[in-house]
């Protein structure tokens, strides 16, 4: 029986966890879901298991403020990281959609109504294995009180 793609999700959060700390950083689940901890910093974790990471909700997700992103890929057995700081993740994301939803007249083709927007691995390639980005200041993690 193939893996869910709630199984995936989990096991990217340990590998991420895994790298972090074969990197030299200590590592953590961070709740439930979808976020870890490294060194003291939180940051959520997508996987790839078909070649891309896909967002159900462009405005949704660029209205997001978290801090880092690990990015995993593990399409067709790969497994790769990609450090991707936030705003630059939720930049370029909304540049290729915007950018697309102009050349489509500003009405996607086969669903008008769609949210949906793509992240590949050319567009993160400046961040692979940046997990230098968890040895600046730490940040509070999500839930901590702020002092």
């Amino acid at each position: 029986m193939a893996p869910s793609n709630h199984q995936k999700h989990q096991a990217g959060r340990h590998l991420a966890v895994a790298e972090a700390l074969l990197h030299g950083h200590s590592a953590s689940l961070h709740g439930a879901q979808t976020f870890v901890t490294i060194n003291g910093r939180t940051a959520a974790v997508q996987v790839a298991a078909q070649g891309g990471w896909m967002v159900a909700d462009i405005d949704r997700m660029t209205a997001m403020s978290v801090d880092l992103y690990v990015l995993v890929d593990v399409t067709d057995g790969r497994r790769d990281f990609y450090v991707v700081p936030g705003d630059d993740l939720r930049a370029g994301v909304r540049q290729r959609h915007d950018e697309f939803m102009a050349s489509v007249g500003g009405v996607r083709p086969r669903n008008p109504d769609s949210r949906h927007a793509a992240i590949y691995p050319a567009n993160v390639e400046a961040w692979r294995n940046r997990w230098s980005l968890f040895e600046d200041v730490a940040q509070p993690a999500i839930g901590d009180a702020a002092s």
